[in-house]
């Protein structure tokens, strides 16, 4: 927006010296400039649109917002708009995608016109689940981790905890991930047991593919998860 204003600016100024000469051609070329500027503002102004975002309260300890507190270039897509280099920041405790305002103040975007977005070189989509699908929901954000024939997601989450004793209380968020794997359906993993169930038809390669490249869950858990899903998609590819 404040782009669009210095471009306005600078337009009138840039005219300005041709009204004393022309009244005639500074009419026509101001219409011009008013109409560019209008479309730059119509386009720019249509992912302003949510509520404002109140802060947390600073009491409780941590934050609840997803790898950075700080507002950060992103890019969003916006009711089927590509919207690059976004100032943003995504609130986890409530699944919140928060850009800065005009004002510098912060913004909840409406959730149901995000179908995607990139930040922190992470790519977040909304998946679309129905009752069959255990544990998905609708209207959230997933992080896509693996994107092949097989696919990998996490829900990123924080809650507040809430510890109460005799002698004093304390509060403070903690970070909780989900992972989903789809195979002709969704299912939810969170071990080697799991994964390994969700893709049984090479399940005895997989086993042996973890020992062999000594990967282990315990380590890095989603890294695991990540491999060995790419790794059942290159078996499918050599049939």
């Amino acid at each position: 927006m404040i782009k669009s204003f210095k471009l306005l600016y600078f337009l009138l100024l840039f005219l300005n010296y041709f009204a004393a000469n022309s009244q005639a051609t500074f009419d026509s070329s101001f219409e011009k400039a008013a109409s560019v500027y209008s479309k730059l503002i119509d386009i720019n102004s249509h992912i302003y649109n949510g509520s404002e975002y109140i802060d947390y309260d600073h009491r409780i300890t941590g934050n609840p917002f997803f790898e950075s507190s700080y507002f950060t270039d992103g890019s969003i897509v916006f009711d089927g708009i590509l919207y690059p280099h976004v100032n943003m920041f995504y609130d986890i405790l409530h699944d919140d995608v928060v850009i800065k305002n005009y004002n510098d103040t912060a913004l909840i975007l409406v959730k149901e016109k995000i179908s995607a977005f990139n930040y922190l070189n992470h790519h977040f989509v909304q998946l679309v689940a129905d009752s069959l699908e255990k544990g998905l929901e609708n209207n959230v954000f997933y992080d896509v981790l693996y994107n092949g024939n097989t696919k990998l997601f996490a829900r990123r989450k924080k809650e507040i905890i809430e510890k109460i004793s005799t002698q004093y209380s304390e509060s403070f968020f903690t970070e909780k991930t989900e992972y989903f794997l789809y195979n002709k359906s969704y299912y939810p993993v969170s071990d080697k047991k799991s994964i390994l169930n969700a893709l049984k038809d090479k399940k005895s390669v997989l086993i042996r593919f973890l020992h062999q490249n000594k990967i282990r869950f315990r380590k890095n858990k989603e890294a695991a998860m990540i491999k060995m899903v790419a790794y059942y998609d290159s078996l499918n590819k050599q049939k």
